[in-house]
């Protein structure tokens, strides 16, 4: 909630964001190797206008609070980024 009140829209470029956390299944169908037992984990995914807007957001002060907070619930983080190169949604009949 922070970023999306303190960074939303033309405040920062905030666009939308997601919080995913590990529902304990791992599909040997969709996986390209076999199967192991994965940690309980969450994906945080944001979206941003760009990369200058996030990395300003993370040189706030506002957000270098919350996120020390955040830090110290975590064993391992990687922050990485991504360019959408499909999007789709199922056409009803």
């Amino acid at each position: 909630m922070v970023v999306k009140e303190t960074y939303g829209g033309e405040k920062g470029g905030f666009i939308a964001g997601q919080v995913f956390k590990f529902s304990g299944f791992v599909s040997n169908e969709g996986s390209l190797r076999d199967s192991h037992p994965v940690d309980d984990h969450y994906a945080i995914v944001m979206y941003w206008k760009s990369f200058e807007d996030h990395e300003k957001s993370h040189a706030d002060e506002v957000f270098s609070k919350t996120f020390a907070a955040l830090t110290t619930m975590c064993s391992d983080t990687k922050e990485i980024g991504y360019d959408i190169l499909w999007q789709g949604e199922a056409q009803t009949p």
